[in-house]
């Protein structure tokens, strides 16, 4: 209830927490306290719940024998006859072995930060094990969107298997970020040069971003009449633009953003250039954006995900082409990242 006093408990909850409903029902739900969380952390969620808004989060809870478990946890106030809160349902699922799993594999990356042998393959396995689950849960998402494979859905159905999807693919995103980075700090990253037109390759980059764009509501200018051959490695060069213009999502204007992607030429280099009208970099974060795990912190950007190794892996790759990446940036304006390829490509 408005007290914290437990009014009821299912027998998942019992088996969890290892008292039976008997113990649990009058008592404080500190009972269950396992002092992992600090007393700011437990004040932060009362004042969301009091205020009649649904909290979610994870604890850390002890059981009647010591031991603990977590649980991801979905608090909804219920509102009286008075239309104030009277009582609260929580809703918890077990999420103690993903826990388990996560600690572990802390533990074993820090075992095998001096081997860079062992960091490969863990990295190679990990990748594997993420990825898989992966394939068939976008899979379905495309046939649960299909009312031709499986019949249709209602909106909120459909809305929620687009969560799932969004959600799987930047997860996916997420761990070839690490990959990548683990491959360029090992000098393992490969590149597959070859000889193709930019004209091209900028008409499919407008076409594959355009429907991206459109649905964040961000105008995006590419430039597509560029006439001239690279000789590059035409993924990773797709993958470093595919990088800053995503990243530019997250810090142009909810309404009335755009970004523009475009390239030029001197004798030596192809410049290509993604420029955004956003809030700007302050001349602090320029010096810091392309270390590991650094991420330009601001209430003023869309929510920001992200392991902060985006831009890392595009200098990586950059670089291992030879060429130089760079930002220019004015807060309340915008910025460009500027990035050269060698017309005769130096693989480093």
């Amino acid at each position: 209830d408005y007290k914290g006093t437990i009014t009821y408990v299912n027998k998942k909850f019992e088996e969890i927490s290892k008292y039976s409903a008997k113990e649990l029902v009058g008592q404080s739900h500190r009972i269950i306290n396992s002092g992992y969380h600090t007393p700011e952390f437990f004040a932060k969620m009362w004042g969301i719940i009091i205020e009649g808004y649904i909290w979610k989060g994870e604890i850390k809870n002890k059981a009647k024998d010591g031991s603990f478990y977590w649980v991801k946890t979905v608090i909804v106030p219920l509102l009286g006859r008075s239309k104030l809160d009277t009582q609260y349902i929580s809703i918890r699922v077990d999420i103690t072995k993903q826990k388990e799993t996560e600690v572990n594999l802390a533990n074993a990356l820090e075992q095998l930060k001096g081997d860079d042998k062992l960091k490969d393959e863990f990295a190679s396995m990990v990748s594997h094990e993420l990825k898989s689950p992966l394939t068939p849960i976008t899979g379905y998402c495309d046939m649960l969107l299909e009312p031709d494979f499986l019949g249709s859905l209602n909106k909120e159905q459909t809305e929620s298997i687009c969560i799932i999807k969004a959600n799987s693919q930047r997860l996916e995103k997420l761990i070839g970020d690490v990959l990548d980075a683990q491959k360029l700090q090992l000098n393992h990253m490969t590149f597959t040069k070859k000889d193709f037109n930019i004209e091209t390759f900028m008409t499919t980059l407008k076409n594959d971003l355009s429907i991206f764009m459109k649905e964040k509501n961000i105008e995006l200018v590419i430039q597509d009449n560029f006439n001239g051959i690279i000789n590059c490695d035409e993924s990773r060069l797709r993958q470093v633009i595919d990088n800053l213009a995503k990243n530019s999502v997250d810090f142009v204007p909810q309404t009335e953003g755009k970004i523009s992607i475009g390239v030029l030429q001197d004798d030596a280099d192809y410049l290509f250039y993604v420029r955004d009208n956003g809030i700007g970099i302050s001349l602090e974060n320029q010096n810091n954006i392309f270390k590991k795990f650094y991420q330009v912190n601001t209430s003023a950007t869309r929510k920001h995900g992200g392991t902060g190794l985006g831009l890392v892996v595009c200098k990586g790759i950059v670089e291992g082409l030879g060429g130089k990446i760079w930002v220019e940036s004015h807060e309340g304006i915008g910025t460009i990242f500027y990035f050269t390829i060698p017309k005769i490509t130096i693989l480093c």
